[in-house]
C-alpha cells in the first residue's frame, strides 16, 4: 500500500441556456502524503526525494582532438525537445546531428531555417570565415540542397528514413520540432545562457554584467524567446568557426558545477 489521499476538486458547470448551475466533486487522483521523517511509502516502500543535478540547457562548445589540430562543435541543449549537435570534419565541412541521428550538412540547416541562397550564407559568416580552411565553402560542398524546400526533405529524411514525405508535411515536422513551444522549451535559464555565451545575441538585449539586469532580463524572457530561432543557430556556427580559427581556443567546461542546474522537488514531481 501506498500513503496517499484523494485529490479531488470541485467543478462547477453552468448552462447558459437556462442558467441553471450544477457543482459536483471530482476525483483527480491519489496524492502521496510526506510522512513525519520527509520520506514517501510507494507500494509499501519507504523513499526520498532528491534534488538532481543535471546540465543547464543553452549552448555549449566542444572539441574533438586529431593528430595535428582541433576541430570544435557545439551542442545547443534544450530543457524541452531536441538537442542540435554540431561537428566539425578534418576537411572543415560543419555537419549537424538532430537527436543523434544521422549527420546533415550544417548549410542544410540554414536552408531549412529559411537562409536558402549560397550568398545569402556566405554573407552571414564572411567577417569570422577568414581561416585557413573556408568551413562555409568545405560545408555547401558537402550539401545537396539548394532551396528551402529541398532541405526540409532532406532533413525529415533523415530524421524519419522510409517515411513517404512532401515539403508540407516536412515542414509541419520542423516547425512542431523547433517553433512549437510545447514541444520545445530552452527555458529561461537557457535563453540567458545563450545570450551570455554569445555575444551576437546578447548585444540584441543588452548587457547582462550585472545581477539586477540579468533579472530584468529574466522577467522580458518570453515563451517565443524560448523557441529556437535561426539566428541561433547562425552565432553558434559563427562561435565554432571562431574557435576553428582561434590556435588558442578552449573548449567549454561542459560538466562543470557552473554548467549544472538543480532540478529540485517541484520540477521532478510535474515530470
Amino acid at each position: 500500500a501506498s500513503y496517499e489521499a484523494p485529490l479531488t476538486t470541485t467543478v462547477r458547470l453552468v448552462n447558459l441556456k437556462t442558467k441553471e448551475i450544477k457543482e459536483q466533486e471530482v476525483y483527480l487522483c491519489d496524492f502521496p502524503l510526506q510522512t513525519e521523517r520527509g520520506t514517501f511509502i510507494v507500494n509499501g516502500v519507504e523513499r526520498v526525494v532528491i534534488s538532481q543535478l543535471i546540465r543547464s540547457p543553452g549552448a555549449f562548445f566542444t572539441v574533438k582532438k586529431t593528430t595535428g589540430k582541433d576541430y570544435f562543435g557545439a551542442k545547443i541543449i534544450p530543457n524541452r525537445g531536441s538537442w542540435l549537435e554540431f561537428e566539425t570534419d578534418s576537411s572543415g565541412a560543419i555537419g549537424v546531428k538532430i537527436d543523434r541521428k544521422r549527420k546533415v550538412p550544417a548549410t542544410t540547416i540554414l536552408r531549412m531555417f529559411g537562409i536558402a541562397n549560397d550568398l545569402d550564407i556566405k554573407e552571414k559568416f564572411e567577417d569570422v570565415n577568414k581561416g585557413k580552411i573556408d568551413f562555409i565553402e568545405e560545408t555547401l560542398k558537402k550539401d545537396s540542397t539548394h532551396n528551402q524546400s529541398e532541405a526540409l526533405v532532406e532533413v525529415y529524411q533523415r530524421l524519419r528514413p522510409g517515411d513517404m514525405v512532401s515539403p508540407d508535411t516536412a515542414r509541419e515536422l520542423i516547425e512542431n520540432m523547433f517553433f512549437n513551444f510545447e514541444r520545445y522549451d530552452l527555458s529561461k535559464v537557457g535563453r540567458w545562457r545563450m545570450w551570455s555565451r554569445l555575444p551576437e545575441l546578447r548585444t540584441k538585449k543588452g548587457s547582462l554584467k550585472a545581477k539586477s539586469k540579468k533579472q530584468k532580463l529574466d522577467k522580458k524572457i518570453t515563451t517565443s524567446d524560448r523557441v529556437l530561432k535561426p539566428e541561433d543557430v547562425i552565432a553558434v556556427l559563427r562561435e565554432i568557426i571562431r574557435l576553428n580559427n582561434d590556435p588558442q581556443a578552449k573548449p567549454d567546461q561542459i560538466d562543470h558545477l557552473g554548467n549544472r542546474r538543480v532540478r529540485a522537488f517541484t520540477e521532478l514531481l510535474k515530470g
